[in-house]
């Protein structure tokens, strides 16, 4: 990171400027919300989500949907993040009972992207402007955007459940040694259904950030069109493993992830200040 941060230094224009570490976090925070959920799953021992791309793309119809029927942005919210919330727990208790985590968020994945095509119909769902999201989405505190907030806030909120939490310790004890979890009364079953669930429930929340931005929805909003470094889930994967979190899980950190994120997202400006 060091390392980069000079060569940024010494060969991009504008590179050590506010205004343009302002832009980097900014450009993390999406990618880095969802890697901090994503975090739980590696933790603790269950691999990855292959669905992070697809429960967004759910997720952000859902939301979408409810907010041109006139319902509001606090039961819109609410709504979504239930429908995470089935999503992540279906796929936790299969993998909680033995299902390959591959094959079961593969399947997963299909699952969110079909239900999310055929309820939107393959169409763009927009919404007017003003309304109650767009605090969310084009909203600033403190001259940071509020998405940039929220990622400090998520990632400091999920640091302190990883380290000063029974199920922060629990997250590492199922990771690191499942038959010493299984010995304390610890089932991968039940942890497999919460870590999913958190990681669900973050790649809803991106989803409604970016809705709330752009006043719209679509299915392929988080697909390999996203973004200059591609597709959404292979970015969130590459974001936790850059961070140094072991695949194995039991080792790491939602702050490595954090890093990780504003790491690919300062090469991602550095080639974007090169041109």
């Amino acid at each position: 990171f060091i390392l980069i941060f000079v060569i940024g230094v010494a060969t991009a224009p504008n590179f050590l400027t506010i205004l343009n570490f302002k832009t980097i976090i900014r450009d993390a925070a999406l990618v880095g919300i969802m890697a901090i959920g994503l975090t739980f799953v590696t933790l603790s021992g269950n691999f990855f989500l292959l669905s992070m791309k697809e429960t967004a793309a759910l997720s952000i119809i859902a939301f979408a949907t409810s907010m041109s029927a006139g319902y509001g942005f606090e039961i819109s919210f609410l709504f979504t993040m239930g429908i995470a919330v089935l999503a992540g727990a279906l796929q936790g208790a299969l993998i909680g009972l033995g299902g390959n985590p591959i094959v079961v968020t593969l399947g997963a994945a299909g699952l969110f992207f079909g239900i999310g095509s055929w309820w939107s119909d393959n169409l763009v769902v927009s919404f007017r402007r003003p309304h109650g999201a767009e605090w969310l989405g084009s909203g600033s505190f403190l001259g940071l955007p509020n998405i940039t907030v929220a990622f400090v806030l998520i990632a400091i909120g999920a640091e302190l459940v990883l380290r000063r939490t029974t199920f922060g310790r629990q997250v590492y004890l199922i990771g690191a040694n499942r038959a010493a979890g299984r010995a304390t009364g610890h089932e991968n079953f039940g942890m497999a259904i919460k870590v999913c669930i958190i990681a669900s429930m973050c790649s809803a929340f991106v989803a409604i950030a970016f809705s709330a931005q752009v006043s719209s929805a679509h299915v392929n909003y988080f697909s390999s069109s996203f973004g200059s470094s591609g597709d959404m889930t292979i970015m969130v994967i590459a974001t936790v493993m850059v961070g140094g979190n072991s695949i194995m899980g039991g080792y790491g950190s939602t702050l490595r992830s954090s890093i990780g994120a504003i790491f690919i997202s300062t090469i991602d400006n550095m080639m974007v200040l090169h041109g």
